[in-house]
């Protein structure tokens, strides 16, 4: 979506922010839907007009007193500044680095579990990114590494990388989170259920049951607040 782009948000980050499931989100971007109960936080956050949001009926921006044409949104995106930084690029005052575990796979399918020694390598983020997720703004808490699986696809394609806040550990229906199980640890969304008991769940629902177990069985390393996807 243009506006996520223009926004600097993949659908996990708008996702946490307004408080909404990511295949909602992923519905919305797809066509799938044109609609949604966070309609109004999603375009708050995108900064754009609920109504172009829902139907294209311009102006796109609240702000806009003439309406910004299909046409001029395409010439628009090139113009979009992308950063290209390396291990010698100075880290900005508005910008962290967190470890990236590139050997530790948490899978999004059988459970396969790779865990050697930390590489070394990090990923940066924003902190006006971790803020608006509620994670530390000094980074601290926050791991990145890939998904490997089908399990979670459409969302999640195998070798995804995710990033946790390993200081949530709170269940939120529906959201994403690092998880171990009897040693298995996964990528899954989650729901609380009575009796103490939570549902693990799949977004590849043809080849993935849900599955049960009891909360105390069940280990949070941390919310997935972002993910990047390599086409």
């Amino acid at each position: 979506m243009w506006a996520m782009e223009q926004a600097g948000m993949t659908q996990a980050m708008l996702a946490a922010v307004v408080g909404t499931s990511q295949p909602s989100i992923w519905k919305l971007t797809t066509g799938k839907t044109n609609t949604s109960r966070k309609l109004v936080e999603i375009a708050n956050a995108l900064n754009v007009r609920p109504e172009w949001l829902s139907t294209g009926n311009e102006p796109i921006r609240p702000e806009q007193s003439t309406s910004l044409s299909e046409k001029d949104v395409k010439q628009d995106k090139p113009k979009t500044n992308v950063i290209v930084w390396d291990d010698d690029t100075p880290l900005q005052s508005d910008e962290v680095e967190v470890p990236y575990l590139k050997d530790i796979e948490l899978a999004a399918g059988d459970g396969s579990y790779c865990d050697e020694d930390y590489n070394g390598l990090t990923m940066r983020f924003s902190k006006n990114v971790l803020r608006r997720v509620g994670a530390n703004t000094d980074g601290s808490g926050v791991l990145c590494f890939p998904a490997r699986g089908n399990s979670m696809e459409p969302i999640l394609p195998d070798g995804t990388d995710v990033a946790v806040d390993c200081n949530n550990k709170r269940i939120d229906d529906g959201k994403l989170y690092a998880i171990n199980v009897d040693g298995l640890k996964r990528v899954k969304a989650l729901y609380r259920r009575p009796g103490g008991k939570v549902v693990i769940r799949s977004y590849n629902r043809e080849e993935f049951q849900d599955e049960e177990t009891s909360e105390k069985d069940l280990e949070i390393i941390g919310r997935v607040f972002w993910y990047s996807v390599v086409l």
